[in-house]
Parts: C-alpha cells; structure tokens; sequence
C-alpha cells in the first residue's frame, strides 16, 4: 500500500504518525522548508523562534493525554495547564513523523487520478504517481484549489469553510534588548506579543513575535507580507517604531490561520476514490479538532 500525505502541519504528521504503525510506505509532502504548519518554528543559528503558536494550553483531555506523552518523550516541558516546547514548537511535528518520509520545497498543484491511482504534480511540473491512497490535511480553500475531483455534497461543504488570517512580525536581535510590551499594545491592530528569548531563557539574545488581531489581516490578506510589514509598521506611534527598529524584522502572513466555522464530521473518507481529508476544520475549529480528526482516520481500517 503506497501511500501519500499533502501537507505537514500537524495534523498531517498526526496523520502519518497513526499509520505508520500499519503503513511502511507513506510520502508526506510540504510546500515549506520544514514541517510545523501553524506551530512553526524560525531558527537563527541556534536559537528558536516560535512564530505561530507558542506553546499549548489543552482544553480536552485527549490533547492534555498527547501533551503528557510529549512531556515524557522530552518534546515539551509542563508548567501548570500549559505544555511549552523545549528546543522549537515544530518539534512535536518532528517527533510524531520519519523525516525520510519527507518531501519539502514541494507545492502540490495538481492531482490526478489515473487506473485507480493517484498521481501528484507540483508547481515544476514533477510528477509523483502511483499512489494507492491519497491524504489531504491543508485548509480547505487550497483543497479546492487543486481542482481535484470530490463529491459535489462534499465540495459544497468545503466552499463553507471560511478563515481569518494573522500577520506576525518575527523580532531579534543578538543584543539583550527588552520592548516595550505595554507601548505595543496600544496599537489596536495588535492581539499578542510572545517574549520568545523569556521562554527559553536566552541571555545574548532577544526575540519578541507580534501578532496581529484578525481584522487587520482579513482586510489585507490578498497583499504580499512584505507589503503588509509596511502598512503595519507605519500603524505604531513613532516613538514605538524607533524601538522596532533596534531588531532584525521577518514578516509572516498566515493566511488560513484559524477557521471560522466546522464542519459536522469527524473526517471525510471516500473509500471508492481511495481519499482522506482531516483537518481544524473537523468537528470543531481548533488544534483538538486537528488532533481528533486525523487520529480518527489513522486508525480506519483502510
């Protein structure tokens, strides 16, 4: 049984994670250069910034129960309800897959189904064929995207799937400079900060990473990151952006950030197309959803 995986985030290494138990051959592939999806982590020599989630803070015991077994394996250290990585968040997605399964660099945009099997095809036009099972774990508007073939019920369900974006604003500096966190704030268009070089208890080096509130990312989503670091900058008060600029800067626009709605369904199988999708968008919209959704169908019986 050949199989293969469309995205690395962490329901897809969830995914692989439940397979691979009963699969030997599954290819998980990612169209960035590593995996994490929105729990990534930036790395600066050797030192890690966490530029989407930060750390987990579980609301369900089956998420609470994956934490513990990320704690006893030395991905996650605990400290109180919140479960925080010990060398970058992308970790567990590091710790749950093979990394010789793993194909980076690699933008899937067309799939095809040809003599029962699925052929895939990214953005250099390389061909990647004879799959017997095909798993799709990417926010629903990029599924569609792909063309590819689905019930009509279905599909209609995806084009129901709607998300806001974030924009974050990657900080460092191998300096120990601390910011001005209550001046950030200020700014309206500005949700959270994260001290990253606090929790990890760096010295000779600072990282802050500032997100967005949904309202200013929605309304210019369609931008590049590079001009939507522009308008950003130019929304804090002078004295505040003279503080910015004390750091190094790397803009990050997630797009698909967190979906607005769910789905009535745990997962989606189609067993005559030899098809799976799992996702945040699954039941709830969360990272449970995440987790719940592609345990349950990892644990189909194929």
């Amino acid at each position: 049984m050949k199989i293969a995986i469309i995205g690395a985030g962490f329901s897809g290494c969830n995914l692989y994670n439940n397979l691979k138990e009963k699969y030997q051959d599954i290819t998980i592939f990612e169209k960035s250069r590593g995996v994490g999806g929105r729990i990534s982590t930036k790395y600066i020599e050797d030192k890690f910034i966490d530029y989407g989630t930060s750390s987990i803070i579980p609301i369900t015991d089956d998420l609470k129960f994956f934490c513990l077994d990320l704690a006893k394996n030395g991905v996650v250290k605990s400290k109180y309800d919140e479960f925080i990585p010990k060398n970058g968040i992308n970790n567990i997605c590091k710790f749950l897959i093979d990394e010789k399964s793993l194909v980076t660099n690699t933008r899937i945009e067309k799939i095809i189904k040809k003599n029962e099997k699925w052929f895939l095809e990214d953005t250099n036009h390389k061909i990647f064929g004879d799959f017997d099972l095909l798993f799709l774990t990417i926010p629903a508007p990029q599924i569609l995207q792909m063309d590819i073939e689905l019930p009509d019920n279905f599909k209609n369900k995806l084009l129901d799937i709607k998300y806001d974006s974030t924009f974050s604003l990657i900080l460092y500096s191998d300096e120990n400079i601390k910011l001005d966190e209550n001046k950030i704030y200020e700014n309206k268009n500005v949700k959270d900060i994260i001290n990253n070089s606090k929790k990890y208890a760096y010295k000779d080096f600072s990282s802050y990473v500032i997100h967005s509130t949904k309202e200013f990312a929605n309304n210019l989503n369609e931008l590049t990151k590079e001009e939507i670091h522009q308008i950003f900058l130019k929304t804090f008060e002078n004295e505040t952006s003279k503080e910015l600029e004390n750091f190094k800067q790397i803009p990050h626009l997630w797009k698909y950030a967190f979906a607005k709605n769910s789905l009535d369904m745990p997962y989606f199988f189609d067993k005559e197309l030899k098809l799976g999708i799992c996702g945040d968008y699954f039941s709830h919209n969360n990272l449970e959803a995440s987790l719940l959704s592609s345990e349950f169908l990892g644990n189909l019986n194929l």
